[in-house]
């Protein structure tokens, strides 16, 4: 036989009266009570009619099985006293109207107060904290539903309406499409660094298929925005932030600009977007649409404007050919310097020395630079090239005329898109302090994002980035009282978007 187990007894169930509390077996229960300002925005009442008079009082506070009032003068009770019709009202709905006897009698504040408990009554104090919540939220000007207190609400500008509705609705069902897609593919096709067939023609299908669409859309609703009336503007943002934002911020360039990790929205790594990563994206969805915006006019003008300069550098340089003086260069917020980046590693011969001074107040586009710049030159052209990084301030620059002094003078000077955040005389100033700078018969490059850039309203509604623009008359009269005798003239990258103007002195 085996041997009996010990087992444990379990423990019987407490009785309610058994339970611990604060005031050991006994329980005592007063229901809560709510002052005046509880119950705020609600307005808050007691009426006691006696005699045919209706007398109003303030509350002062209310539960379930009583109120507390103040009494008026002329008003007054003794202790056990009933009252035969009192009445609360919250706001217009009356909570409570019967007979109620006096509690209490007290002063507080040089104020009368009565304490009273209802006959045969416990008021529902629960409903009337959700009346009072609901009164609460409604007096919220963002809780109205009536759409003219809308944020997103504004007059007219129908067109403008109705193709950024049917461009929300475009993204949302070419997101759907891409997702499908995306589940499709192997991982690699859609997210890998390397370059295969079925990538190549993944992204050939989003250049033909997506993007086109997407400039469509982008400037013909840059379009309809021109001449907006100022009042308008702030119902618009919100009415396109509300419909497309969501998906333009799925594209990084943009989240990057819109949220300006480094102070403001133009960064070396926005341009490194747009030079070199424009595939980019958490899904297939962010990388198309990635890609797409980078197709549009100002981003492609600020590749472009790229060119532009690579090309007028090597024809500085070609110009020297076979000289013993260096070529000296300068490049004003310079940011990734991908311009020389590309001429240094495409020129097959340099025979003539270079030196390069890349000023930028952002210290980290200096060094992106820098890391890019340096083995590619020690590896080419060691003893050709020298680069100098100038990490100064904008505000240095706009007024130290000598801050370049001791590396001068130049042969050529660059600035791709520092002017588009100048105002008129402060362009005028910089301008002549760096033409002052140039060697005889060197040249001065200064570009600016022209009025009619088709992007502006993505530009300013979505990613809050404003430039200064300027058209290609505005852009000459700087050059003109900068350098009044100087040659000038103007001269345009592919997409007419950001034209330059050189100066060359003579």
């Amino acid at each position: 036989m085996a041997p009996a187990k010990l087992v444990a007894a379990t423990p019987l169930p407490k009785t309610y009266e058994d339970l611990d509390g604060a005031q050991g077996r006994e329980v005592f229960f007063r229901p809560q009570r709510y002052r005046a300002q509880d119950l705020s925005p609600l307005n808050c009442t007691v009426v006691v009619r006696a005699d045919d008079l209706a007398v109003e009082c303030s509350l002062y506070n209310v539960s379930q099985n009583g109120v507390a009032f103040e009494l008026p003068n002329g008003l007054s009770f003794d202790l056990g006293d009933v009252v035969n019709d009192l009445e609360v009202r919250f706001d217009s709905h009356v909570a409570f109207r019967g007979e109620a006897r006096v509690g209490s009698l007290r002063e507080i504040d040089d104020v009368r107060i009565a304490g009273v408990s209802f006959v045969d009554f416990l008021l529902d104090m629960d409903t009337f904290m959700q009346v009072r919540d609901l009164r609460k939220f409604s007096e919220q000007p963002h809780n109205s539903l009536s759409p003219d207190g809308q944020p997103w609400r504004f007059d007219g500008m129908d067109r403008y309406k109705s193709l950024v509705s049917e461009y929300a609705l475009f993204l949302a069902d070419s997101e759907r499409k891409m997702d499908d897609l995306e589940g499709r593919l192997a991982f690699n096709v859609v997210h890998g660094d390397s370059n295969s067939p079925a990538r190549e023609s993944l992204i050939g299908w989003v250049h033909r298929e997506f993007a086109p669409e997407v400039i469509r859309y982008t400037e013909s609703i840059d379009a309809v925005s021109r001449g907006v009336p100022a009042s308008h503007l702030p119902g618009l943002r919100n009415f396109t932030e509300r419909h497309l934002q969501d998906y333009f911020m799925k594209a990084p360039w943009m989240h990057r600009a819109r949220f300006k990790p480094f102070g403001y929205p133009g960064d070396y790594e926005v341009m490194r977007f747009f030079y070199e990563r424009n595939f980019e994206g958490t899904s297939l969805f962010g990388k198309a649409f990635h890609y797409a915006t980078i197709q549009c006019k100002t981003a492609q003008a600020v590749c472009k404007r790229k060119d532009l300069v690579k090309r007028q550098l090597q024809q500085i340089v070609e110009s020297r050919s076979g000289s013993d003086k260096p070529v000296r260069i300068l490049s004003v917020a310079a940011g990734p310097a991908q311009e020389l980046f590309e001429l240094l590693g495409e020129v097959k011969d340099l025979d003539v020395p270079l030196d390069v001074v890349l000023f930028d107040q952002d210290k980290s586009a200096l060094t992106y630079a820098y890391s890019r710049l340096k083995p590619l030159v020690e590896r080419r052209f060691p003893k050709q090239v020298r680069l100098l990084y100038l990490h100064e301030s904008i505000k240095r620059l706009l007024r130290d005329r000598q801050i370049f002094a001791e590396f001068g003078p130049f042969d050529g000077i660059f600035s791709s898109g520092l002017y588009d955040y100048l105002a008129p005389t402060t362009a005028t100033v910089l301008t002549k302090s760096l033409f002052a700078r140039l060697a005889p018969g060197g040249a001065l490059y200064i570009a600016n994002m022209v009025p009619e850039s088709p992007n502006r309203w993505v530009m300013e509604h979505l990613l809050d980035w404003r430039l200064t623009h300027r058209s290609r008359g505005e852009l000459m009269e700087i050059g003109r009282r900068a350098a009044p005798s100087a040659p000038i003239r103007i001269l345009e990258e592919e997409t007419g978007v950001n034209p330059f103007i050189e100066l060359v002195r003579e």
